[in-house]
């Protein structure tokens, strides 16, 4: 560093030169170190040692999934007990409206039947309440 620190600017070849040999001193000194690790690639897992469980966490695990099975098995029954009891519902309910569709269609038949059983039926008919606007002008054809 001494020499590029004199008081004299120096020319640009010079300056190169001594650059070139910095740069080489550096370069020799690394040389002898150890070369680093490369490091790992990101598509590579490291994989870490998993612990063994222990007999009482194996046998609790294997009670919580047998409880989780029984809940499970308990919800699908209620659930089909649930459907179950809409659909009679609904059932029901079908039933009840074609009863009385059923109901009205005789109504009306019994009506018709006494209807042509008489001789005269009347028709009344109705009668406008607003009688139809008359033309003011009357269209006269030229000859």
């Amino acid at each position: 560093m001494s020499e590029v620190s004199e008081l004299k600017p120096l020319k640009k070849t010079a300056r190169l030169e001594l650059l070139k040999k910095q740069l080489e001193e550096l370069e020799k000194e690394e040389e002898p170190e150890s070369e680093p690790e490369p490091e790992p690639e990101q598509d590579e897992v490291i994989e870490k040692p998993k612990k063994e469980k222990t007999v009482k966490q194996k046998e609790q695990f294997e009670n919580m999934k047998k409880i989780r099975e029984a809940k499970i098995s308990e919800g699908k029954k209620i659930k089909a007990q649930i459907a179950k009891k809409e659909k009679e519902e609904l059932e029901k309910k079908v039933v009840e409206k074609a009863i009385k569709l059923k109901k009205k269609q005789i109504k009306k038949q019994q009506v018709l039947d006494e209807l042509s059983s008489d001789e005269e039926v009347v028709i009344p008919k109705k009668e406008k309440l607003h009688p139809s606007a008359k033309p003011t002008v009357k269209f006269i054809p030229y000859m």
